[in-house]
């Protein structure tokens, strides 16, 4: 069984202090919902990854989708509210039975499927969950991901070596940034 490629996402725009509110999934204001732009950002996700694979794209289409449990230490739903309408464009369960401090069962499953896979997780967590994927001698995975990126992908690629990190720009709405 050869492992698979994993492509790491963040859950979408949230709500800052300041900023546009958040809604749930029925359109209720929620601290710990998406804002318009995050709705925006899940949708555009779900059409960009359903075309994923086509010429000389670095993507391929997710077999698999994960997106990071809530937890009653995390109200945070945002994960699950971009994961899903991922999943269901794609016809995929959305897997969220794992949470905060399981990436190395995550990472465990994921690359023992044999299937290309996508998870949606807690950027706070990300790092760890790189992590925990054998990774190929020299790979360095990010401290953190950065606060203030909601658009990027991190890519790993599975090698006879273990797995290769590469970030790349989600590139799907207006004022999403290069990687640099």
């Amino acid at each position: 069984m050869s492992q698979p490629l994993v492509i790491i996402a963040r859950h979408a725009e949230k709500p800052e202090p300041d900023g546009p509110h958040g809604t749930d999934h029925h359109g209720r204001p929620s601290g710990h919902g998406l804002t318009p732009r995050g709705w925006a950002r899940s949708g555009a996700l779900a059409v960009r990854l359903s075309y994923a694979g086509q010429h000389d794209d670095q993507l391929v289409k997710p077999g698999r989708v994960y997106a990071t449990a809530t937890d009653p230490h995390h109200d945070s739903d945002r994960p699950r509210l971009t994961a899903h309408g991922i999943a269901k464009r794609l016809g995929l369960p959305m897997l969220d039975h794992l949470g905060r401090g399981d990436e190395s069962k995550v990472a465990s499953e994921v690359a023992t499927a044999d299937e290309p896979t996508l998870v949606v997780w807690d950027h706070g967590h990300i790092p760890d969950l790189a992590r925990a994927f054998p990774l190929a001698p020299g790979v360095n995975v990010p401290d953190a991901w950065p606060d203030d990126r909601f658009d990027l992908f991190w890519i790993l690629t599975p090698s006879d070596e273990g797995y290769h990190l590469s970030v790349i720009a989600q590139d799907l709405l207006a004022g999403d940034a290069p990687v640099t």
